[in-house]
């Protein structure tokens, strides 16, 4: 079965990366919610897009998403900024775990630091269009991931097919129109993420 990721939460319908926009998602019965974290001045880990500055004062953290979630929905947690990838093992420790979870960067070596803090934990690489096939693949398999996560368009038949040729599961980039996540996943993706989780039960339907 496909697995159904709201974008930041469902936030569309909500502030993204905020705890109502999380809420909102589990109250429509996603799989999944991804998050973006950075840290901020004092080293805590915070739930943001962008790196945050002083003016930044109602920042979740990591782990209030974490206390708000457990048991209800998964988070697909993407590694931003400078020493996130330790930061985000550390605190698993900390928990004793969280799951289901997945951690996932653009930047391979915040991939790689946190695969040898956790080796237990799923990982994903996500990737910028310049990537084919072939390096996407051997990217991961390099790097001991379990999720290739291309973040551009098309993202076609041949495409996922090759990845999973490799062992990979497929993360297709978010989208907000209902024809073409159906598309996503008629193509073979595993994962499909929306901003509207009104888009994700649609392709329960």
């Amino acid at each position: 079965m496909v697995v159904l990721a709201c974008h930041r939460g469902a936030s569309a319908l909500a502030p993204e990366n905020t705890l109502a926009a999380f809420r909102v998602a589990m109250e429509y019965g996603i799989d999944y919610s991804e998050l973006d974290v950075h840290l901020d001045r004092a080293g805590n880990l915070v739930v943001t897009h962008d790196a945050p500055d002083d003016t930044d004062r109602e920042l979740p953290r990591l782990e209030d998403v974490f206390a708000l979630v457990r048991d209800r929905m998964g988070i697909y947690v993407e590694l931003k900024g400078d020493g996130t990838a330790l930061a985000v093992a550390d605190l698993l420790t900390q928990w004793q775990s969280f799951s289901p979870l997945i951690v996932g960067s653009f930047r391979l070596e915040l991939v790689e630091q946190f695969r040898r803090a956790a080796p237990q934990v799923p990982t994903s690489i996500l990737f910028a269009s310049d990537w084919d096939v072939a390096r996407m693949s051997s990217k991961c398999q390099e790097l001991g991931v379990q999720y290739a996560h291309p973040c551009f368009r098309p993202i076609g038949a041949e495409l996922v097919a090759g990845l999973h040729a490799a062992g990979l599961r497929v993360m297709a980039a978010h989208s907000n129109d209902v024809e073409e996540a159906r598309e996503f996943v008629n193509v073979g993706a595993d994962v499909i993420a929306s901003d509207d989780p009104r888009v994700l039960l649609a392709l329960r339907a």
